[in-house]
């Protein structure tokens, strides 16, 4: 399974409206098609600062996976709201900066459908450790193929 795939079957991603579009080679590119369900008001159309947070973190995750070849949890994320995601659709894009073999470190941008940038995240994820060389649940089997 590639990756983009990986995060397209992912409850959660799918709850939420993200489509993944690149993942590979340490870069990885998603968007949300927004709805109302996503506002945080229902009288202005601006996507709730959590959206723009979620995609980051998942196209963050989806850039360092790219590389590592297995799942990363999320250690840390910072996100910087620079304008208010009101479109039809809201988009990242992340690039690793950094592959350990204990963390690994991914930048993020988040634009508007009309490529206006929005936010500005870097996100740490882990990579290794976990008793048997898996980082989530100490070892226990997390399904996941190339």
């Amino acid at each position: 399974m590639d990756v983009a795939t990986l995060f397209e079957q992912m409850p959660f991603a799918q709850h939420v409206g993200i489509e993944m579009t690149a993942a590979e080679d340490g870069h990885a590119a998603g968007h949300i098609e927004l709805g109302d369900e996503h506002t945080s008001s229902p009288d202005n159309g601006v996507a709730h600062g959590g959206v723009a947070y979620t995609l980051a973190d998942t196209v963050g995750g989806a850039a360092v996976i790219s590389r590592a070849g297995k799942p990363t949890p999320t250690i840390d994320m910072r996100i910087d709201y620079l304008a208010p995601g009101d479109g039809d659709r809201i988009e990242a894009t992340a690039d690793l900066v950094r592959s350990g073999s204990s963390v690994a470190v991914a930048d993020v941008t988040v634009t508007d459908g009309d490529g206006r940038q929005i936010a500005e995240a870097r996100g740490v994820y882990k990579t290794g450790g976990g008793e048997g060389g898996n980082a989530w649940r100490d070892g226990k089997e997390i399904p996941y193929d190339d």
